[in-house]
């Protein structure tokens, strides 16, 4: 029988995993519900219309919610908890909603910290996939990388979230290609992979605060005195952004674990491969292993 609802519910999609007491997926289902996409904050009847059919098959089933869902804009704000955090704190911290037809529905806290410049950061879902990841390993420390519209570079320590940073890289790349003039030059046919390749190389040859922001000018000059092919513009754009962000890891020796979607996580790869930063890649299940060791903690099913 079925134990748990592990609902990934972003900014743009809601995704939901059937997951029996193991967490083996019985099932799954995707949808375009993202919390931009619901209106009159609709979300009890978006969640309930994409688990209908397993409702019905198995009656109530608990829930597990994680990403923006929990944001301002969202269901209901979670808290956000000050690091250092483990899963236990996060446990601790679940929010309840009541919803007709469920079983507990629980909404993860998102986590924030403060940077040495007194700034605070935040991230919501990604506590939930670096939990994930240290069940599925074994492993209490570790860097772990999230690629995404908002990257998240987190540090553990001892099980527990001691720190972490967030780059713009995903969101930052979809403006320029997208609103700039940058993009009146780049083509949309892929290329094969040379330009990326030449992006990520440029970073090596940036200094000082403002070195991105000339380095990206590049992506126009270079199409203008056709030393780039057009294909390879929007390539070159993301390689010198991917690269610059894993060029600010404070150990660049160290050794870095990927979580996030295949194809993203391959470009991180290749490109710290190229600036030599040693990677590995976890499990693609670590939000759904997160949900499971958080609904543990819980008490919503038994280890």
């Amino acid at each position: 029988m079925p134990a748990l609802l592990s609902v990934d519910w972003g900014t743009s999609s809601l995704r939901v995993y059937l997951l029996a007491p193991d967490g083996t997926i019985d099932d799954e289902r995707e949808a375009p519900l993202g919390i931009m996409n619901i209106g009159d904050g609709r979300f009890a009847a978006a969640l309930e219309a994409v688990c209908r059919p397993w409702l019905d098959r198995h009656g109530p089933l608990p829930a597990m919610l994680s990403g923006m869902i929990g944001s301002r804009q969202g269901w209901i704000e979670a808290p956000y908890l000050p690091c250092p955090v483990d899963g236990d704190t996060l446990a601790r911290h679940l929010t309840p909603i009541p919803v007709e037809g469920f079983g507990p529905v629980l909404l993860a806290p998102g986590v924030t910290v403060r940077g040495p410049d007194g700034v605070p950061d935040v991230m919501r879902g990604e506590e939930c996939q670096v939990v994930g990841a240290l069940a599925l390993s074994g492993r209490r420390d570790g860097r772990f990388l999230l690629p995404g519209t908002h990257s998240k570079r987190v540090e553990v320590a001892d099980g527990r979230i001691t720190g972490f940073r967030t780059y713009m890289t995903g969101e930052a790349f979809a403006a320029l290609r997208h609103h700039t003039i940058l993009g009146r030059l780049m083509g949309t046919e892929p290329g094969d992979g040379s330009g990326f390749e030449r992006g990520v190389d440029a970073v090596r040859g940036i200094s000082g605060a403002g070195g991105l922001l000339h380095a990206i000018f590049a992506a126009r000059t270079l199409r203008l005195f056709d030393e780039l092919p057009e294909k390879e513009a929007a390539d070159y754009l993301s390689g010198l952004l991917i690269g610059a962000e894993l060029a600010d890891a404070p150990s660049p020796g160290k050794m870095v674990t990927l979580i996030g979607g295949e194809a993203l996580v391959d470009r991180y790869d290749r490109a710290a491969a190229r600036l030599g930063i040693p990677v590995e890649v976890a499990p693609p299940a670590c939000v759904r292993a997160g949900h499971l060791a958080l609904a543990r903690r819980a008490g919503l099913l038994h280890a």
